[in-house]
């Protein structure tokens, strides 16, 4: 590692036997991987150090660690903005980073934790914070004094260029989406007749939002990805349809809305516990799903581009499908898919460490987590990320 934090990728051959559960039930990791240095197919890069910062255009491949609280406990990059922002948590803590460099975002008083989860192209951050027995919503910009706390809000999900945030609060013991512009209410997100709302995760330019719900019809329930339209007081509609009555086990999540009305998220098949990367695209009669990472037998996607078309999340295993013996399979994996084509694997911060991926750029930079060989979750990010992957 150099003392910028970067450990370039010049050559790239990582083998991946098969791999964890997913972070609710994990197991433990043995994987047979070579060190990430003499790791994956990817060509290798004849930028010089410090070229990719000069020239524009020009891809360096490279996974970044960023810069850490003091403390104990893990660090995450859940939003990337402009020239080098990027937000997220650690120690428990709502930050930032510029660069590699971290900051603290400054707490109102009762609050002792949280998490930035998004930032907009204009440096608007948004989270939620934790403290005195109650969470709150909340925005913020670099160098300002205190935090904006958003009216009723309990979590903030995202931030569009615009200025719009989305988010919910619970009320009377059921989940209330909510839409903020700036720091008042826009409108609150009804979800359809005979849904009771379960999340409120994304919003693009466009305006439209993205989040999930369930039914329950006749002793029968079932779950659907939901999308609010941009115009206030329209009514959200279901992503995909009730299933054949008695199909009780499938669960679907959206994540993230790129700028054309691409969703991604994950299906959750709890009968057997995997989970699936989905995509749900315009006119979202149905969803497909672009398979799993390898020999894996769960993975998510978390969040898409805003343009580009490129879906990042995390490959694992499932504890019911297999591998078996459990303790065979490899760590959690951050993964890439170029929108067509097979899912591919970013390389790993430790040869058994297991990764993270929760946000992604049009400029190819991947925003997460990965282990050290110390086995400390780091903040990371990866550049120029698709000349990184490999199929594993």
């Amino acid at each position: 590692m150099g003392a910028d934090g970067v450990i370039p990728l010049f050559s790239e051959t990582e083998t991946m036997m098969r791999r964890p559960v997913r972070a609710a039930v994990a197991v433990v990791a043995a994987a047979f991987l070579i060190p990430l240095l003499t790791a994956s197919p990817a060509p290798a890069s004849s930028v010089r150090p410090g070229d990719g910062a000069r020239k524009p255009g020009v891809c360096r491949p490279a996974l970044q660690v960023l810069a850490s609280l003091p403390g104990s406990g893990g660090s995450r990059v859940k939003g990337l903005g402009p020239n080098a922002l990027a937000v997220g948590a650690s120690r428990g803590l709502p930050v930032y980073w510029t660069g590699t460099r971290v900051h603290r975002v400054p707490l109102p008083a009762k609050f002792t934790g949280g998490e930035v989860v998004a930032v907009n192209a204009k440096g608007l951050m948004v989270g939620s914070l934790q403290g005195d027995g109650r969470t709150a919503a909340f925005s913020f910009r670099a160098g300002a004094r205190a935090v904006t706390l958003l009216p009723e809000g309990a979590h903030a999900a995202d931030v569009n260029d615009q200025g719009l945030i989305v988010g919910d609060t619970v009320k009377g013991g059921a989940l209330i989406g909510l839409e903020w512009d700036g720091a008042r209410i826009r409108r609150r997100l009804a979800p359809p007749a005979g849904y009771s709302l379960t999340s409120v995760t994304a919003l693009n330019n466009a305006g439209q939002i993205a989040g999930s719900g369930e039914a329950v019809k006749d002793d029968e329930s079932w779950s659907a990805g939901l999308l609010w339209p941009a115009r206030s007081g329209a009514a959200a509609v279901p992503l995909q349809r009730y299933w054949p009555a008695g199909v009780p086990y499938d669960f679907w999540y959206p994540r993230d809305i790129d700028r054309a009305g691409r969703i991604v998220g994950t299906h959750d098949y709890t009968r057997l516990d995997t989970l699936t990367p989905t995509q749900w695209l315009p006119p979202y009669a149905i969803e497909s799903e672009p398979g799993l990472l390898g020999e894996r037998t769960s993975g998510t996607f978390e969040a898409i581009s805003p343009t580009t078309n490129v879906s990042v999340g995390t490959a694992s295993d499932s504890n019911m499908v297999g591998p078996f013996p459990p303790e065979t399979a490899p760590p959690e994996q951050a993964q890439i898919w170029p929108g067509t084509g097979p899912l591919l694997a970013l390389p790993r911060l430790s040869p058994e460490g297991p990764s993270q991926a929760y946000a992604v750029s049009d400029d190819q930079r991947v925003g997460g987590a990965a282990a050290d060989a110390t086995s400390t979750s780091r903040a990371v990010i990866w550049t120029c990320a698709l000349r990184q992957a490999y199929r594993p």
